[in-house]
């Protein structure tokens, strides 16, 4: 037994009933703390684990939108579709046909017959140049350079009736433009003058190859050009007959491979 004095009274009490309010007290106090601790702890838990649930929902749904296992047959399809309708459409050219130019017939004409009243110069020069002169003039009323969807080809009069077979390695005189591997005007740089260049120029590879070598092919597709950056193929070569401008705006247009 002990004695304990609360204010002004005294009185008498054992150790378990002094030891007994004290307990208690610590008891509640332990409660409450445990108590808080739970509802921070469960506040803390619910802030951490939404955004990381959220997160692999998404990371699940895309592996499904993903996974090409996951999607049916006609899933699949119904993608490609939708891709091919996104996709944009190729640009499709008109066909154009080249406007006819009188220069180069013009320009042979005038100098054959200057050439033809030379003393000897009229016998030679003279001659050849007014026989060219009126081949030209004959060949631009007739031949139209046309360039169709996918094709640049050579046609016959206002008609555009088929040119036949070329001369030289024969086939028809239509080439594709994927198969041009150069193409070019001489002399260079006259397609911008008055006068106009007299030669046009293109490579091809949609000869066949064991014609490549035929006429002025040889000397285009000899080791020594190919080494200079020559690209193997069929030469052509004809004289401008009709609006170089437009000619080449053409061949830039329709993606004609140039070295």
């Amino acid at each position: 037994m002990m004695l304990i004095e609360f204010g002004n009274k005294k009185g008498t009490y054992s150790k378990s009933e002094y030891f007994l309010p004290k307990t208690m007290n610590t008891v509640i106090q332990i409660r409450t703390i445990a108590f808080v601790a739970l509802v921070v702890l469960a506040t803390e838990s619910s802030a951490f684990v939404s955004p990381l649930a959220k997160n692999i929902n998404n990371v699940s749904s895309l592996a499904k939108q993903q996974s090409p296992l996951r999607a049916s047959p006609f899933d699949q399809l119904a993608n490609i579709f939708n891709q091919l309708e996104k996709a944009p459409a190729k640009k499709v050219l008109p066909p154009v046909v080249i406007d006819p130019s009188f220069n180069l017939a013009g320009i042979f004409l005038t100098a054959g017959i200057l050439l033809d009243f030379i003393p000897y110069i009229q016998l030679t020069l003279g001659p050849l140049l007014t026989l060219l002169g009126v081949l030209f003039l004959v060949q631009t009323f007739r031949i139209r350079f046309v360039f169709n969807e996918t094709d640049f080809e050579l046609r016959l009069g206002d008609s555009l009736d088929g040119s036949g077979d070329n001369i030289v390695v024969g086939g028809e005189n239509r080439w594709s433009y994927d198969s041009f591997v150069n193409w070019e005007f001489f002399p260079k740089g006259w397609v911008d003058t008055p006068q106009g260049p007299v030669l046009a120029y293109f490579k091809e590879t949609q000869t066949p190859s064991d014609k490549w070598d035929e006429g002025p092919g040889k000397s285009a597709n000899a080791p020594e050009a190919l080494a200079k950056g020559a690209v193997p193929g069929q030469v052509h070569f004809f004289p401008v007959l009709c609006d170089a401008k437009q000619l080449r705006a053409e061949f830039e247009k329709r993606n004609c491979a140039k070295l």
